[in-house]
């Protein structure tokens, strides 16, 4: 069998979805065009700038859908099998994801475009806002540290892909710097866009196809220009002959860059950078999504051999220590449902609607495709990165960038697209899913400190930026490259907790203002439950190798301490939250509920 009727079974899964329960969330959330948002009401051509659907969408795909909805399915796939990721990420992401990203989005518009940290103070307490924005920004932390390593790895290798070219084992050499060539056209070219959209009568759509155009050119060129790069010494080019020292330390200048590249961008207005590169960005999403689709229609069709399903539905409760050794002894439950975020439910997807996009909005009945629509969307993207090991020959694994730019230059290929081209694409494309992430969440950093330590103004913003950076700085400099697969897990779970918290905010604003609250409030039940035990499992995990590393007199690993605090500190604090919203909900049992301007 190839990956035909399985891809094609949940495209029609989640488009029936849209049309049926995305509605019903839409009229039980009370979703209402007449109102005014607060990018029409508080429009300052900075932050609030309300902006079409399309472009609004856009950017939000590209900024959710990052590095996550391929890299989780990818280790779920290769730990437990690909039917368990799959049901998880259809599941997850029409009762849960949807669900989180529209009420997330439209309290944030409710309430003047605020974060749902403000959501949590105006119907919570201010204790529980204090735990609420510290957790936030805690997280955002981990995303930064996690996709500049990831982003900074797929620029800092050479390798010699082996991919199957017309039935024939074939090796294509690519230098990571090709990647590095593209997503610096691709950021620049977002940058003269926005300048043109800013200051010309050019339409957004034929702009949006010069771009693409050029940058189609771009990568076509890129991998024989950075090969040509790295023989004349430029040092932040590999070469074949690199070792794994050499490449670590490339890896880690890379990193640094990025986070210099994430300052710059986090302060600069969003109509020159944020929205033009949304919309490229969106452009590289879809297109990998057509190729996707009509390369998995014609390979099935054709029953092309590399698209044949080989890999295993079900590997077991515990994850696979050869194929996915970072996740080694791992339950299924509940570390698949925290390995895949993104394409299921991710609470930084909250921190995203209720930061940028309800600043962008222009009426609330885009709300729906923005919000609930590209959580579908995003679900698609991880089909098809699971798919990507369906294929793969039993007992194998690989770095998940790797894996996807294989799977997406087999489905370009069947279209008679050059593979070398192909694989060139799909590592940009990935690439360019984690930049839309990486200067976003500094900038939704940048916000949740300024409201912890009211930093105001440009100097404010500019402090507030670089303290967001630090930590993630010192984090990538010292500790080994690609560490972002060992705690990917414990990402993961802050990740989802946040997810679960967001979804009780959302159910005690839901409550309050006498809406219809169990389809928010069940989901929030499960995320926390899920949440909670992998910390407890976390915390004993991290136990177990202090205890191993001090019986052993081995020097102690200050990473694992940290991993270990870490744990404790996200379980308190969702506690601590749990209990607020119980409080909150049984005072509001003895009381009207409160109906106000937020409602």
């Amino acid at each position: 069998m190839t990956i035909l009727p399985i891809v094609a079974a949940c495209a029609v899964i989640l488009v029936i979805a849209y049309l049926t329960y995305g509605k019903l969330i839409a009229r039980w959330f009370g979703i209402d065009p007449s109102r005014t948002t607060p990018a029409v009401e508080m429009e300052d051509g900075n932050d609030f700038v309300p902006a079409p659907p399309g472009v609004v969408l856009g950017g939000h795909f590209t900024a959710i859908a990052a590095a996550g909805p391929v890299v989780g399915p990818i280790f779920a796939g290769l730990a437990f099998g690909w039917l368990p990721a799959l049901l998880w990420i259809l599941i997850g992401a029409i009762l849960i994801g949807g669900v989180h990203d529209t009420g997330a989005l439209l309290a944030s518009i409710r309430h003047k475009a605020a974060s749902i940290t403000q959501v949590v103070r105006e119907h919570m307490s201010r204790s529980a806002y204090l735990m609420f924005l510290i957790f936030v920004w805690i997280a955002l932390v981990y995303v930064i540290i996690a996709f500049a390593d990831v982003t900074a790895s797929t620029f800092g290798f050479f390798e010699n892909f082996s991919v199957m070219v017309d039935g024939q084992p074939t090796k294509i050499p690519l230098n990571g710097g090709a990647v590095a060539i593209g997503a610096s056209a691709y950021l620049l070219l977002s940058i003269i866009l926005g300048l043109l959209l800013r200051y010309t009568r050019l339409k957004w759509w034929v702009g949006l196809l010069g771009a693409v155009a050029l940058l189609s050119l771009t990568i076509w060129k890129a991998p024989d220009l950075a090969i040509w790069l790295s023989n004349h010494g430029l040092p932040f080019m590999n070469t074949a002959g690199n070792t794994a020292e050499q490449s670590g330390t490339l890896i880690k200048r890379w990193d640094q860059v990025l986070l210099v590249y994430c300052f710059f961008a986090s302060i600069t207005p969003m109509w020159i950078l944020l929205q033009p590169r949304g919309v490229i960005g969106a452009a590289f999403l879809y297109a990998t999504l057509f190729f996707g689709v009509v390369g998995a229609v014609v390979g099935g069709l054709t029953g092309a051999e590399s698209l044949k399903v080989t890999w295993p539905a079900f590997s077991g409760f515990f994850a696979d220590p050869i194929s996915a050794p970072a996740m080694a002894g791992a339950w299924l439950f509940p570390f698949l449902f925290i390995t895949i975020a993104c394409g299921a439910c991710s609470g930084f997807h909250s921190i995203v609607a209720s930061g940028t996009t309800s600043k962008q909005v222009r009426t609330e009945k885009d709300i729906k495709p923005i919000a609930y629509g590209s959580m579908l969307l995003e679900a698609m993207v991880a089909v098809f990165a699971l798919s990507c090991v369906m294929v793969m020959t039993p007992g194998t694994t690989g770095k998940p960038d790797a894996i996807y730019a294989r799977g997406i230059g087999n489905f370009m290929h069947l279209l008679n697209i050059d593979m070398k081209f192909a694989i060139a694409f799909g590592l940009l494309a990935f690439s360019s899913f984690v930049f839309d992430t990486l200067d976003v969440c500094t900038r939704l950093g940048r916000y949740v400190l300024q409201e912890i330590t009211g930093l105001k103004g440009k100097i404010g913003g500019a402090v507030a930026t670089i303290l967001t950076l630090a930590m993630p700085s010192l984090y990538l400099a010292y500790m080994p490259p690609k560490s972002f697969m060992t705690f990917w897990v414990l990402f993961g779970t802050s990740n989802q907790l946040l997810a679960a918290l967001t979804l009780i905010g959302v159910s005690v604003w839901l409550w309050r203002t006498g809406r219809p609250v169990w389809f928010a409030l069940a989901p929030a039940i499960f995320m926390l439950a899920t949440t909670s035990t992998a910390l407890v499992m976390n915390f004993m995990s991290f136990l177990a190798k202090h205890q191993s590393l001090a019986s052993a007199a081995k020097p102690i690993d200050p990473m694992n301490i940290t991993n270990m605090v870490i744990a404790v500190a996200l379980l308190g604090l969702s506690i601590f939250v749990a209990f607020e919203a119980l409080r909150v909900y049984v005072q509001s049992r003895r009381r009207p509920v409160a109906v106000g301007a937020a409602s």
